[in-house]
């Protein structure tokens, strides 16, 4: 079976990146690898998937394991779907563990990247909390890619979207302290937006009897705050992530953006007035967000 149709498979069912195509499309090759010569990876059952497991198991993390399990899983469901196997040998089927521990200080691209890809926009009951999910990745998203705060969140507007361009025209904010910047959109990110502001957007506006002409990009309730949308982001997160806290994105987005741009474009993209305050991050920050991973760790 060409792992082309199994892309194109994944692609219209669960609308992943490219980059996350071509690292599935390269799970399942390396899966193949693991293979003795005289097996085929469709014809195997459970105890010889498991025995390939414990391969792996020695060269990664579980995370990254479960992972590779995962694309594996939906190949076979591919291949249920398409009748060229019975049953999924490995349905359902996860290494186990406590807390998906995913730092020991500021997160890496990947590790950002995962946190956004793998957050459901499905909600538990579905119906209207499905819009509250789906408008939270986008906000996670922002967070994730832009480094945006929760006050910077609160201040976007509909027109700060410019979809065609695929950029972010963020405000300034004085009460935040923060320049007004221009940043650009993910691939990752462009879909999910779409979708918020042509569907999502306006089934909110009635559910919280929101007025339709408001030029808020989050619209809330009179006694909604932002800082509480993004707390219940941060509690969800927390089902499967180690976070001290939602501000850790922004830090580790910094952090990227610094080993990437010179201190000028890195200013710039994170709004900061001045070089002082990313003098600040580089060392006071850091120091202090150290300091509560650290109380979070769980060998503490």
């Amino acid at each position: 079976m060409k792992n082309k149709e199994f892309i194109c498979y994944l692609k219209r069912k669960y609308h992943y990146s490219e980059r996350t195509l071509q690292e599935k499309e390269n799970q399942i090759a390396n899966w193949k690898k693991l293979c003795i010569q005289s097996q085929k990876l469709e014809d195997l059952r459970t105890k010889e998937v498991l025995s390939l497991v414990e391969i792996l198991r020695q060269k990664y993390n579980i995370q990254t394991l479960n992972n590779n399990i995962k694309t594996l899983e939906q190949y076979y469901t591919y291949l249920v779907e398409i009748g060229k196997m019975e049953e999924n040998p490995v349905k359902s089927f996860r290494i186990k563990t406590d807390k998906k521990t995913l730092i020991q200080g500021l997160l890496t691209e990947q590790e950002l990247r995962s946190i956004y890809e793998n957050y459901s926009v499905q909600g538990h009951y579905g119906g209207q909390f499905d819009y509250y999910k789906q408008r939270n990745k986008v906000i996670l998203g922002m967070m994730v890619y832009q480094g945006l705060d929760s006050g910077t969140l609160g201040i976007l507007e509909v027109q700060s979207i410019d979809l065609e361009k695929g950029i972010l025209k963020v405000p300034k904010s004085s009460e935040y302290k923060l320049n007004e910047r221009v940043l650009i959109l993910e691939s990752e990110q462009i879909l999910e937006i779409y979708r918020y502001l042509t569907q999502t957007r306006q089934e909110l506006l009635k559910l919280l009897k929101v007025e339709e002409n408001t030029k808020k990009l989050f619209p809330k309730s009179e006694k909604t705050r932002i800082s509480s949308i993004t707390k219940s982001i941060k509690k969800e997160l927390s089902k499967n992530y180690k976070l001290s806290s939602l501000i850790q994105l922004r830090y580790s987005r910094i952090s990227i953006w610094k080993k990437r741009y010179n201190l000028r474009e890195t200013q710039y993209r994170s709004g900061y007035k001045s070089l002082l305050s990313l003098e600040k991050f580089n060392q006071e920050e850091i120091e202090e967000l150290q300091q509560s991973i650290e109380k979070y760790h769980p060998m503490k």
